[in-house]
Order: structure tokens, then C-alpha cells, then sequence
């Protein structure tokens, strides 16, 4: 077992070993540091377990990219890709159908609030031929007033879906935060060691101008 502060032992060692990270979908975190160094190499697997949301590192991988961006730097896909399906917390079309048949009393209408639209809308379709119960998928913001019966009866102006933007923004910039500790962490591993050469360096300071430049028009247009 190597424990996360001695990261830099495992990219050392010759001898096999496991790594288990995070994040599942490759996006932030510990992950995109093992795949920068394990990606490369066709001795390597990398191995998905779950589901990989279209647009994440992961679902690139997954579906087969010849190469990716990590830190900024172009890594080639070596390694050997496996996936395994069906490890997930989420309950699929099946158990929420179930779910559903197993209320004594039927609900009244059902709103689908998560997930990916093509599924939502296969759902929500499965849900009416199967049952009759009215079903919504609410838009982004969007907010539903309910009478006493449960009933539907309009959509009401959402006055703070601004509000919802500047929190999406918000996470967006922690996201930001994330990939800047995981640079600094490479910076420390990998450029300032006697094996790194002028252009990586120039690169990596050309980055990171652009990223400062990036970070003052988010801070100046708040």
C-alpha cells in the first residue's frame, strides 16, 4: 500500500502494482497524475469501472482517443483500456420502473431531474405507456407551482436562475483550483529536476501565462 503523499514512489517502481484513484471519470483529482505517467506506456491497463458522462477525460479514453490532454500536455494512449459496465450507484431504467410499480398509492406525476437527456427521454416515455402518470422533465432553473392534489398547474418565473448561473460559475472556478494544485504538483515532480530541458519548461511557462491571462478576464468581468 502507498499511501497519497508518497505519489511519486509509484511512478519509480518497476515491479506491477495497483493503482486506485479518483476521479471515476478522470475530470480532477489524484487520477489525472497516474494517467499522465501510466497512459504512455502499452504495458500498462487502465481499468473503468462505471459510468463515463460524454465530454469527460474517461468517456475519451473509453471510447478509444489515440490521444489526450493532461495538464496541457498532449499524452499519447498506450496502455490497454478495459471497462466494466454496471458498477454504479445509480438505479437503472429497470429498478426505477420497479420503484415506481411499488407504490400502494400512484403518484400523482413524476419529474425526472437527473440524468442524461436521450435516457431521460426514453424514460419519461416508459413511464406513460407503462403507468399513465404524467411525467416532466424540468429544464435547467425552470420552477413547477403545485396546488394541495399535487397537480401541475403552470411554470413560475424563476427570478433567481442568475442566481444558478453564478453557482455553476462557481464550481467551475473550484474545478479550476483543483487542476492548479494538481500543476503545481507536477511542476514539482517533473520540471524541476535535473532531467527537464529548456523547451518543457518555456512550454510550461507559456501555459501558464495564458491561464493568469484566463484568470484576470474571469476576476475583471465578475
Amino acid at each position: 500500500c502507498v499511501l497519497p503523499t508518497a505519489k511519486d514512489e509509484l511512478n519509480e517502481r518497476n515491479e506491477p502494482a495497483i493503482i486506485i484513484s479518483a476521479s471515476g471519470m478522470c475530470e480532477v483529482g489524484r487520477i489525472k497524475h497516474h494517467l499522465k505517467h501510466n497512459l504512455w506506456n502499452p504495458n500498462n491497463t487502465i481499468l473503468f469501472v462505471g459510468y463515463q458522462a460524454p465530454g469527460t477525460l474517461g468517456r475519451k479514453i473509453v471510447e478509444g482517443a489515440k490521444t489526450v490532454k493532461i495538464f496541457g500536455e498532449e499524452i499519447a494512449v498506450n496502455a490497454r483500456i478495459e471497462y466494466i459496465e454496471g458498477y454504479s450507484g445509480h438505479a437503472d431504467q429497470e429498478w426505477l420502473l420497479n420503484f415506481i410499480y411499488s407504490f400502494f398509492t400512484k403518484p400523482k406525476h413524476i419529474f425526472l431531474v437527473h440524468g442524461e437527456p436521450e435516457g431521460q427521454k426514453v424514460l419519461r416515455d416508459k413511464i406513460i405507456e407503462n403507468t399513465e402518470i404524467p411525467v416532466t422533465i424540468p429544464e435547467f432553473g425552470e420552477c413547477y407551482e403545485l396546488d394541495d392534489n399535487i397537480n401541475v398547474i403552470g411554470k413560475v418565473e424563476n427570478k433567481r436562475a442568475k442566481e444558478y448561473v453564478r453557482l455553476e460559475v462557481l464550481g467551475r472556478m473550484q474545478t479550476l483550483k483543483e487542476e492548479l494544485e494538481d500543476m503545481e504538483s507536477i511542476v514539482k515532480e517533473d520540471i524541476l529536476t535535473e532531467y527537464a530541458n529548456d523547451e518543457e519548461i518555456a512550454k510550461l511557462n507559456d501555459r501558464i501565462k495564458e491561464l493568469e491571462r484566463q484568470i484576470v478576464k474571469i476576476v475583471e468581468n465578475k
